[in-house]
């Protein structure tokens, strides 16, 4: 018994060492390997103007800044590659007109325009945000779980995190998705924990991304499906307080609204240059279901993964004899699952940087369930093993009884 005991500690140290290791190594990595795309360039735009200034301002320092950072031939991809690229590089208004898109992700906005106070570079504080957000999200979810898990799953998790962030390509971009991924996981380690900051982070969900409006809606249903009736008026106070941010949200940044995004990132494959003209377009719903269709001819593998998992999850939910406790993994894994549906109803693409914490989550809650049923399996064996064991002496003395 004291050498499985050590084998079980020797074992989860290796497993803590690799974890740790892995996600100092994907930090690292990515701050020294950043990748450049257009987007960076509205972050820091939307960043710098929280502290106020002119549009032509704004757009003058942020290309300069960046221009500086860059080859001659990589600038020119920013700035030259295309028609829309063309016109941001020279027309201010354009450029601004971009910037609602990118400043409603206010606590993303918030955080590199304080660093930039300090006196960091917008660009060197949009790629630490990111990295550091995406890491640590896989650190508190690993750190949070890792008493439930066996050593062996858990030595996983930096792989899965590493293909779900498509081989860190999004932890070393500048991306609001990594505080709307750290943000997921503090919900349901949160709902996990019971802890009183669930209501707290769901309402102001909106601030970290207005579309984990969705997914903090679809908590809230599940909460009160499983709450007792004199929760309900806490609960639907939150919902109160989240549709009330996001508005809040949606006003202060100036958003041009639903139907003029999917215009832009769908119909014209982000290739429109003035909001505030094309918004007025509109779509059709052929236009609208042939987006749908094109959009899923192409899915990353590791959706499927994911389906593995979430059918293996059901099945052990289905199963039944998990407890309270065991049954939040499956609930969180169906609301994981909801949250990519629904967000792919309104905005059909399913790049993987979208959902890394609700694929890294549906994996966690497996990883739970398997070690849960690992144990059953081994206690079974050990108490079969005890009873067999007893009847076996009970036997021998039964002859040796008779014997005599």
């Amino acid at each position: 018994m004291a050498n499985k005991s050590y084998y079980q500690s020797s074992l989860q140290m290796v497993a803590t060492f690799w974890v740790v290791v892995c996600s100092a190594a994907f930090l690292s990595y990515s701050i020294e390997n950043p990748i450049v795309e257009w987007d960076m360039l509205a972050y820091a735009a939307s960043a710098d103007a929280m502290d106020g200034g002119s549009p032509e301002k704004i757009h003058s320092r942020v290309y300069v800044e960046l221009e500086e950072r860059l080859t001659a031939a990589e600038f020119d991809q920013i700035a030259n590659k295309n028609h829309y690229r063309k016109v941001m590089y020279t027309d201010a208004q354009a450029f601004n007109e971009q910037l609602p898109y990118y400043s409603i992700r206010v606590t993303f906005n918030a955080l590199l325009a304080k660093l930039h106070s300090l006196g960091v570079s917008l660009y060197d504080a949009g790629y630490w945000v990111t990295a550091s957000a995406f890491v640590l999200s896989l650190l508190v979810l690993w750190g949070c779980l890792n008493d439930r898990i066996h050593p062996v799953l858990q030595m996983l998790f930096p792989i899965m995190f590493f293909k779900y962030t498509m081989d860190l390509e999004a932890v070393r971009q500048i991306l609001a998705d990594s505080l709307s991924s750290l943000w997921v996981v503090f919900i349901c380690i949160a709902y996990i924990r019971e802890t009183r900051l669930l209501l707290p982070l769901i309402a102001l969900s909106a601030f970290v991304r207005v579309d984990l409006a969705i997914f903090s809606g679809l908590f809230l249903l599940l909460l009160l499906a499983t709450s007792e009736r004199k929760k309900y008026i806490p609960l639907l106070a939150c919902g109160a307080v989240m549709v009330t941010c996001f508005l809040l949200v949606q006003e202060w940044a100036g958003s041009y609204g639903w139907k003029t995004l999917y215009y832009f990132a769908i119909i014209s494959d982000m290739m429109a240059t003035h909001p505030s003209e094309y918004g007025l377009i509109g779509f059709t719903v052929g236009e609208y279901l042939s987006s749908l269709v094109d959009s899923s001819r192409w899915i990353s593998p590791m959706y499927w993964i994911t389906t593995a998992f979430a059918v293996a999850i059901l099945l052990i939910w289905k199963s039944g004899n998990l407890g309270e406790q065991n049954q939040k993994f499956c609930r969180i894994s169906a609301v994981c699952l909801l949250y990519v549906a629904a967000h792919y109803l309104i905005f059909p693409q399913l790049y993987l940087r979208f959902f890394v914490a609700q694929n890294m989550m549906i994996f966690a809650c497996f990883s739970v369930l398997s070690t849960h049923y690992w144990h059953v399996y081994v206690d079974d064996r050990r108490r079969s093993v005890r009873l067999t064991g007893r009847r076996n002496a009970d036997l021998s003395n039964s002859r040796f009884t008779l014997h005599k």
